[in-house]
């Protein structure tokens, strides 16, 4: 993972700098250089990060699927 992939993951997310750490369970002050590029993303932060995404589009598709149920023949074309 690159710095900028982390910070695009951390946008499509909708979160700052300090709520993408709290997500990773990690120091502020250790997040920030790994999407500065001044310090090496960890193997396991680029797996946390992707589950995250992962778990998020989920969330949504649920939501979209219970709307969708909700209010027949409002569904997505």
């Amino acid at each position: 993972m690159t710095p900028a992939g982390l910070k695009a993951a951390r946008r499509i997310l909708g979160l700052n700098r300090a709520e993408m750490a709290q997500q990773l369970r990690t120091p502020y002050r250790t997040y920030v250089p790994w999407e500065r590029g001044t310090a090496r993303i960890p193997g396991v932060c680029e797996v946390a990060v992707e589950l995250l995404v992962q778990k998020d589009r989920w969330v949504m598709q649920a939501i979209t699927e219970k709307l969708a149920s909700s209010f027949p023949g409002t569904g997505t074309r």
